[in-house]
C-alpha cells in the first residue's frame, strides 16, 4: 500500500511552539501601538479644546469660557445647567448640546470622548462623550450648582479662594490670558480622574480640598497623563502627585483620588497658577 506524505508529530510540536513564539513577540508589540494611537489622539483632542478656548477669549476681552453656568444668563433657576464641555438641563433627561467651550469652534463630536477613558462622565444627562478635565483652581469661572431667583448666572459667579490676596481681598472669579505669564508650563485641560472615573473639574492639592481630591489626573496611557498648557502646547506627564497636604488629611478626603492610577500634576500650585 502506497503511505500518503504528511506531517509527523514532531513537526507539528515545531509548528506550534514558533507559532506561540511569534506570538509572545507580536501581542505585545500590539499592544504598544494600540496604546500610543490613543495617546497621540488624545493630545490632538487636548490640543483642539485650547484652540476652542482661545478662540473663545479672543471674543470676550481675553477672558477664557467659564467652566459652569447654572441657568441662563437671563435666569439662574431655568434648570440649565451649561458646563465647559456640554449643556444639558435638569429637566430634560435627553436634552445634550455642545457647551460653551464651542461656541466659537464646530461640534465637538468626539474630540471630547478621551480613547483611553470608556467608563461614564459622572454628569447628569444623557450618555456623552467624556474624559477631560478643566482648570477651575485657577483659570475658569465657575457659578455655584444652584441658581437663585431674580439673578442670571453670570450674576452668580463665584471668587476663587486660589486668588484671594495676602490682605485677604478678592482676586476675581477668573485670570485673563493677560495674566498667563507662566502659559507654557500650566495646564488649562488634562485627562481627568478620581476613584469614581473622570471629573470635569481641573483642581490644584492647596485649595478647596473637600473638592480637591476628586479633581485630579487620570494616568492611563501606561502611567503617563497628557496636559494641553495655555499655550496651546499639549504636554506628557508621567509624575503622578499626591499633593503636599497629603499626609495631614483624613482617609475619607484623599481616598478620592485613588493614587497611582490618579494624581496631581504638582505637589502644590506650580502647575495650575499660571500667574
Amino acid at each position: 500500500m502506497k503511505r500518503t506524505a504528511g506531517f509527523t508529530l514532531l513537526e507539528v510540536l515545531v509548528v506550534i511552539a514558533v507559532i506561540a513564539l511569534l506570538l509572545g513577540i507580536l501581542v505585545p508589540v500590539i499592544a504598544d501601538v494600540q496604546s500610543s494611537t490613543r495617546c497621540v489622539q488624545g493630545q490632538t483632542n487636548l490640543r483642539t479644546m485650547s484652540f476652542a478656548a482661545r478662540n473663545w477669549a479672543m471674543e470676550h476681552d481675553g477672558q477664557f469660557p467659564p467652566a459652569l453656568l447654572i441657568g441662563t444668563d437671563a435666569d439662574s433657576t431655568s434648570g440649565d445647567v451649561r458646563c465647559w464641555d456640554w449643556w444639558t438641563r435638569t429637566d430634560n433627561a435627553t436634552f445634550l448640546e455642545p457647551g460653551l467651550l464651542w461656541t466659537y469652534t464646530s461640534h465637538p463630536d468626539r474630540v471630547l470622548q478621551c480613547p483611553a477613558y470608556d467608563g461614564t462622565g459622572n454628569w447628569s444627562g444623557p450618555a456623552h462623550p467624556t474624559g477631560y478635565n478643566y482648570n477651575v483652581t485657577f483659570v475658569a469661572a465657575m457659578t455655584p450648582m444652584q441658581g437663585e431667583p431674580g439673578l442670571g448666572s453670570w450674576d452668580l459667579l463665584l471668587d476663587k479662594p486660589a486668588l484671594i490676596g495676602a490682605d485677604g481681598e478678592s482676586g476675581g472669579t477668573d485670570i485673563a490670558i493677560a495674566q498667563c505669564r507662566r502659559a507654557g508650563q500650566v495646564a488649562l485641560f488634562g485627562e481627568g480622574g478620581y476613584r469614581n472615573g473622570a471629573n470635569k473639574f481641573m483642581r490644584s492639592p492647596l485649595h478647596e480640598l473637600e473638592l480637591a481630591y476628586a479633581g485630579g489626573q487620570a494616568f492611563r496611557h501606561r502611567g503617563a497623563t497628557n496636559v494641553a498648557c495655555i499655550d496651546g502646547s499639549v504636554h506628557r506627564r508621567r509624575q503622578a502627585w499626591q499633593g503636599e497636604l497629603h499626609d495631614q488629611l483624613p482617609d475619607a478626603v484623599t481616598a478620592f483620588l485613588d493614587h497611582p492610577n490618579n494624581g496631581f500634576l504638582s505637589n502644590d500650585d506650580s502647575a495650575y497658577d499660571p500667574r
